[in-house]
């Protein structure tokens, strides 16, 4: 996150944990798969996202850093069309075009590419749920609760194939009855933890394509920094 920091963000992202377990947590052994049972699911949820045409959803974020006595709570919206996408925190925004990703912070704003290295480490919507299909995390279902506003949700935890990633776990709270993503927890590496709780989604809605590109000039003041590495 990254895009859950970014946010999210994304992503994500993001039920907490002791720092203890969170690296207690193991890497996945080599040439371990992801639990049949949970493939199915996260399949399911998928097939089910790549049918919207388009969706957008109330988030809040919960960020702690291993510094921080307390997690700081942001909430925002976020925006989702194919592989554009926009999440809005206050006056501060990341957004997607699908090539390049806009990230408003204060008065700056940088611009990177949304593949390649730059965008490495990132969560984004669409990415979430294709991290298994990649490999890098192996998932297994691990529980149910209720979560958010899902009464009951079937939790999911994802362990990482490389040590070296930015990432410990991954936590995704899916709700049993619409199968909506209700909430991501990353842990990190650094021993931060980002969570992102997303309300019901509203579909289908119709959105101009300047919801997803930035334009300086409704942003007068703005420093914009050029962050692109290829």
């Amino acid at each position: 996150m990254k895009f859950l920091r970014n946010l999210l963000m994304l992503m994500l992202f993001f039920a907490p944990l002791s720092i203890n377990t969170i690296l207690a947590q193991p890497t996945a052994v080599k040439g371990e798969l992801t639990d049949v049972k949970a493939k199915a699911l996260l399949d399911k949820v998928k097939k089910q996202y790549d049918s919207y045409k388009t969706m957008e959803s109330n988030f809040k974020l919960e960020l702690k850093l291993a510094e921080q006595p307390k997690a700081e709570i942001l909430s925002g919206k976020i925006y989702q069309q194919g592989d554009n996408f926009r999440a809005e925190m206050g006056k501060n925004f990341v957004m997607s075009n699908g090539k390049l990703i806009w990230q408003k912070a204060d008065n700056v704003v940088q611009i990177k590419n949304a593949s390649g290295k730059d965008a490495e480490g990132m969560i984004t919507p669409q990415t979430l749920i294709n991290l298994y299909e990649k490999k890098e995390f192996i998932f297994g279902i691990t529980g149910e609760s209720a979560e958010g506003w899902s009464k009951k949700a079937t939790i999911l935890t994802g362990k990482p194939t490389k040590r070296n990633g930015d990432y410990t776990k991954i936590v995704i709270a899916i709700d049993q009855k619409t199968n909506n993503i209700v909430s991501v927890t990353a842990f990190g590496r650094d021993q931060s933890r980002s969570k992102v709780t997303l309300e019901p989604p509203v579909l289908n809605q119709n959105y101009n394509a300047s919801m997803f590109n930035f334009d300086k000039s409704k942003y007068p003041g703005v420093q914009v920094q050029d962050m692109r590495m290829d």
